[in-house]
């Protein structure tokens, strides 16, 4: 579609002649002095200099003084374009189109001094000018198209879209139109919305006369509808509206420049659109929270892709606000006071668990209870939550005889942990003379730290937990979630949550072997050899890398594929996937999407972005115009572990995976994999669905 839309511009020979000169002059005066590559290729540094180009190749005719202006009109816009960024970009603002309209502007308004350059006459004799392009054939699909009897509104919108090439023609309106809906659904959308709010507008304020030409609906309302609907922001429907009221204000700001210039006769193009989006973007960059109008956090250069992959994000990534914190006991106990309890949990000092381990008749005790040993949980092992560095100490106080509290020492014997700045855990009523650590020593994530008792304010044996800002016995607490844990009653894998009172839970525990294999760390590589039906035979070298940013990833040699991934103790992720989906790790990467390390038979259940799996055009591009309302089309994802071999001669684990897609909640199964871990790690994997089978093997 970028090379119609291209082809576009060349329906005035000229213009796009000068708009293709101007990039290449950019393009490769940036990369001569070494600018960002990125940049260049997203074309970032060069998009602004393409308007310029075609802008002056419209006004102007061709020779040798006006190349010349180009090429340093283009050098002007490069440099322009780099000084507003390095400017702009400190605070997250783009520059938009203004190195453009600054650069046209350095030209144009003194122009008339340039006797060696003339204004075209060829806008007038626009026929010819189709002529000498595309010859008789060209100006036949030309004038037939342009005979068509369209709806005023219609004809508006495609002569609007024509505008932004400097152009007032059908062809170029359709091919544009046709451009947004085949690439971005969303966008096309938000074009349509942009004008006809701009048109109702101007014909309510009587406004006509100065807002609507087709150039300023084209390069102002719908540019800025296209940018604030779902480029910047997240497409959703508080986007759209707020769409719908930038119009106007667009319009206001439009009218005030068109007649504050038109004294020194200056064209405004683009300048309001620049001005509404650049101040926009801001005005919503100080806001406290993010609850609506949610700002593009990681930019695709798509809506869709920028709209799936937060929606899904939002949620399955939640726990990378949170360090990981697991149970600080081993074995089934139950929670007999949660988050604001009824007992002690109350205000400030809320936000804790208490636990207690209850027999199958709900009895917390044997025998008679009279005494702290007569209780299932005095005396068992308390484990560190977390890694981290022990903060405070306290071992000496008495446990209590059954039914008495000591209020004097409130919290009774307790040890405060430091797992990250600003992150504290505190276990307290612990048994007298059972802390195995001093202050300042290092624990890891499940050691033993000490045993329940029941010291302090504690009638009986129990175990308090709770997270905290600050180092200090008896701080406040926070409300923080348990990283993984699973949920005894209803056979659940629970993540990032906070157990409810009465709830029976145990932490998970790892299996060596699955955190071997997926906790893949960098300056590694994996060799995956697979062979298809047909005998032909393919090898992928998969490279673990950490970008600028930390975040590891594993790059493809021979196909450029990237996917990015994350492991704590308990969980492997794939996080993001970019390049080809020919590539084996293409289907590695929605086999393990998402992968529980511990040999429980619990299915991990999870979504992944319909923007990542190849689906029906037609329903895929329906779901696209209604995405930021709702979305009818869902892709599901699951995973168990199915089988564990721990026979004398081998110890081999197949973990299952499944791929359902939901219309209109009809579920239907898109994909099975399999997964074979053995203790060299990964083994094998194999990839099935009606498309594609895939049985790839490690190679050692």
């Amino acid at each position: 579609m970028a090379i119609a839309v291209m082809l576009a511009t060349f329906l005035n020979f000229y213009a796009g002649l000068s708009g293709l000169f101007a990039v290449i002059i950019t393009v490769l005066l940036a990369n001569s002095l070494g600018f960002d590559k990125v940049q260049l290729r997203n074309g970032i540094l060069s998009f602004n200099a393409l308007i310029t180009g075609i802008g002056l190749g419209t006004f102007f005719d061709p020779g040798i003084v006006f190349f010349t202006l180009l090429a340093l009109s283009s050098v002007l816009t490069l440099i322009l374009s780099v000084a507003l960024g390095g400017w702009l970009f400190k605070y997250g603002l783009p520059f938009l189109s203004i190195p453009f309209i600054l650069a046209f502007w350095f030209v144009v308004l003194p122009s008339s001094l340039y006797e060696n350059l003339g204004l075209t006459q060829r806008n007038i004799f626009w026929i010819n000018e189709m002529y000498s392009v595309g010859g008789s054939s060209l100006l036949s699909i030309y004038q037939y198209i342009e005979s068509w009897e369209l709806n005023k509104l219609l004809e508006i919108y495609l002569r609007s879209l024509s505008s932004i090439f400097f152009q007032n023609n059908l062809i170029t309106g359709i091919i544009i139109a046709l451009a947004l809906l085949i690439s971005s659904r969303i966008f096309f959308s938000l074009s349509v919305i942009g004008f006809i709010s701009a048109y109702i507008f101007a014909q309510f304020s009587g406004s006509e006369a100065a807002s609507i030409t087709y150039y300023n609906i084209g390069a102002n309302f719908m540019m800025v509808a296209i940018a604030m609907g779902g480029f910047f922001v997240i497409p959703s429907k508080s986007s759209y509206l707020w769409t719908i009221l930038l119009v106007p204000l667009t319009s206001i700001v439009l009218v005030f420049f068109t007649k504050l210039f038109s004294f020194i006769q200056l064209p405004v193009f683009s300048l309001p659109y620049s001005i509404i989006t650049i101040l926009f973007v801001h005005f919503l960059q100080q806001r406290s929270s993010q609850k609506k109008l949610v700002l593009t956090p990681i930019q695709h250069y798509s809506p869709e892709t920028n709209l799936y992959a937060y929606l899904n994000n939002k949620e399955r990534l939640n726990r990378f606000l949170f360090y990981p914190v697991q149970l600080p006991f081993w074995g089934e106990w139950t929670v007999t006071q949660g988050h604001d309890g009824a007992f002690t949990h109350k205000d400030e000092w809320g936000k804790a668990f208490d636990f207690m381990v209850l027999d199958d008749e709900k009895k917390s005790y044997k025998s008679t209870g009279l005494t702290c040993d007569d209780y299932y949980c005095f005396g068992k092992p308390v484990t560190a939550p977390a890694d981290g560095f022990v903060m405070d100490v306290v071992e000496h106080i008495e446990d209590n005889a059954i039914g008495e509290v000591n209020t004097t020492h409130n919290w009774g014997n307790s040890i405060v942990v430091q797992h990250i700045t600003g992150l504290y855990s505190q276990i307290s009523h612990l048994k007298k003379g059972s802390v195995k650590v001093k202050k300042g020593d290092f624990v890891k994530c499940g050691d033993v730290v000490a045993q329940c008792g029941n010291s302090g304010r504690s009638p009986y044996p129990h175990l308090h937990f709770q997270l905290q800002h600050y180092p200090v016995i008896g701080s406040k607490t926070v409300d923080y979630p348990i990283s993984y844990f699973i949920n005894i009653q209803n056979k659940s894998l629970e993540q990032f949550s906070r157990p409810e009172v009465n709830t029976v839970v145990t932490n998970l525990r790892q299996h060596p072997f699955l955190y071997n294999a997926f906790n893949i760390l960098p300056d590694t590589n994996l060799k995956i050899y697979t062979k298809d039906e047909n005998g032909n035979e393919k090898t992928e070298h998969w490279d673990a890398y950490t970008d600028a940013f930390n975040y590891k990833y594993l790059h493809s040699r021979e196909t450029d594929a990237v996917a990015y991934y994350t492991c704590d103790n308990m969980m492997f992720y794939f996080t993001a996937f970019y390049g080809s989906r020919k590539s084996l790790l293409y289907y590695f990467f929605l086999s393990a999407y998402k992968v529980l390390l511990s040999e429980t038979n619990i299915p991990v259940d999870d979504n992944i972005p319909i923007h990542l799996l190849e689906n029906k055009k037609l329903i895929s591009s329906l779901n696209d115009f209604t995405a930021p309302f709702f979305n009818f089309l869902k892709a599901g994802y699951t995973e168990k572990v199915e089988q564990i071999d721990h026979s004398l001669d081998t110890s081999e684990i197949e973990i299952k995976t499944e791929i359902s897609i939901s219309t209109f909640g009809k579920k239907s199964v898109k994909a099975k994999s399999k997964i074979r871990i053995n203790q060299h790690g990964l083994d094998s994997f194999d990839y099935i669905s009606d498309k594609k089978v895939i049985h790839a093997k490690r190679l050692i």
